[in-house]
């Protein structure tokens, strides 16, 4: 749900994410911390917990961003099926794919972290100056997250 402002339009959040980051997926789905019903059945409620915790998530990278949703597809996350009928005439030029295709789905801004491509840990991220530009900087190692040009 998006927030409103004082006069009840809705208002945008800043995203600190941009096309091409890797991503790290910290709950839904594709958090791959979801036991097997055998794991459940062995484990107690709290040694359930310390293993879902130690399972890593996905990684990918960020595909396109849908802002006004605050949501963003990661590429090899969340895939969902879509099904597409053949259209016009199909040459050998202009094969579609058709049938069942499976391609990444949107997920939320808030299910994802940023990872720091110089010390591979998912961190949240600053804004600082380097070289005269407001860059992204990691709030872990302390290096810029964005490439200088």
């Amino acid at each position: 749900m998006t927030p409103k402002n004082a006069a009840g339009t809705a208002r945008r959040r800043k995203i600190h994410i941009k096309v091409g980051d890797t991503v790290y997926v910290r709950s839904g789905r594709d958090r791959e911390g979801r036991l097997t019903p055998e794991e459940i059945d062995r484990l107690d409620p709290e040694a359930q917990q310390r293993e879902a915790n130690r399972r890593p998530g996905r990684r990918g990278r960020v595909l396109r961003l849908l802002p006004d949703h605050e949501h963003l597809i990661v590429e090899g996350v969340n895939m969902v099926i879509k099904h597409s009928r053949p259209r016009g005439r199909a040459t050998r030029a202009t094969q579609i794919q058709t049938g069942r295709v499976e391609q990444p789905g949107p997920i939320s801004i808030a299910n994802v972290m940023l990872v720091c491509p110089n010390c591979d840990r998912p961190t949240r991220v600053r804004r600082g100056t380097l070289e005269k530009r407001t860059v992204r900087m990691c709030r872990r190692c302390g290096e810029s997250v964005d490439a200088i040009k």
